[in-house]
């Protein structure tokens, strides 16, 4: 990879991994145990539309690494390209999930 590239996967794995620290959304999904910098999510259920915006800067950050790392292609490993991809994708449907389930359970109306 280019020093750009390095960057620019820095910068989309920062737009998840922040987020995700922060509040931990993901992570209670999985059941995993890791405690959250902000355990109260009444600010979600207060405002939704801010519930959104994480979810699609976290969507739109791991979207940028699936891409930069399927963009060159690597000869030493490709079964660890294959994994990586995997848990990609199924962090990528997760976050679409919840995206829509907040969609759903709000009461927000995009005109």
């Amino acid at each position: 990879m280019t020093k750009v590239q390095k960057i620019w996967l820095g910068l989309s794995a920062a737009m998840f991994v922040i987020p995700e620290v922060m509040w931990g959304n993901l992570i209670q999904i999985f059941k995993i145990s890791f405690l959250p910098i902000y355990k109260d999510v009444q600010l979600f259920t207060d405002k939704p539309l801010l519930a959104f915006l994480i979810i699609i800067l976290e969507i739109s950050g791991t979207s940028g690494c699936l891409y930069l790392l399927n963009r060159k292609k690597y000869t030493n490993s490709i079964y660890l390209k294959y994994i990586i991809n995997i848990i990609l994708v199924i962090i990528l449907l997760a976050l679409i999930l919840s995206l829509f389930l907040s969609f759903v359970m709000s009461q927000i109306s995009f005109p």
